[in-house]
This record gives C-alpha cells, structure tokens and sequence, in this order.
C-alpha cells in the first residue's frame, strides 16, 4: 500500500469525543515572536471511530513495548505504598 499523504507533528495537542467519535488534533511546535520558545500550534485533525481509535492504541501499545525492550523508553516505577 502506497501512502499518499505525510504530515510531520510534534506531538498531539488535544483528544476529545464529539459525536461518537475520537478527534485527534496534532501540533508542531513553533518559535514563539516574543521570546524564541517553543509554542504548540495545531494543524490537522485526525477522527476516528470508537473502533478506529482502539486499534491505534493497540498500535501505540506494541509501539511502546518495543521501545521499552530497546531502552529507548523507562516506565516509572510506582510510588511507595500504593
């Protein structure tokens, strides 16, 4: 399958749910005019289904568990007494 479309994100700026669906709104960061910092600015929306957003988060999951298994990612462990 050949992608058709590449868009880069920093990150994902918002989720919510409207209407029974999941809208993913994605940033990239962009220098600030007062002082250079970084600031998020969102540019596309992504909507998905209830369905939809659950197979990205199986996606997401294994994404993760692999990162995790390479040492690039290091989970907290949990607080004390909890």
């Amino acid at each position: 399958m050949a992608i058709e479309h590449e868009a880069y994100a920093d990150g994902v700026y918002q989720i919510h749910m409207l209407e029974n669906t999941i809208r993913l709104d994605f940033m990239r960061l962009q220098p600030s005019p007062e002082n250079q910092t970084p600031v998020p600015k969102p540019f596309e929306r992504v909507i998905l289904t209830p369905q939809g957003f659950l197979r990205t988060y199986q996606a997401m999951t294994q994404i993760m568990q692999k990162l995790e298994e390479l040492g690039v990612v290091k989970r907290n462990p949990p607080p004390a007494g909890n």
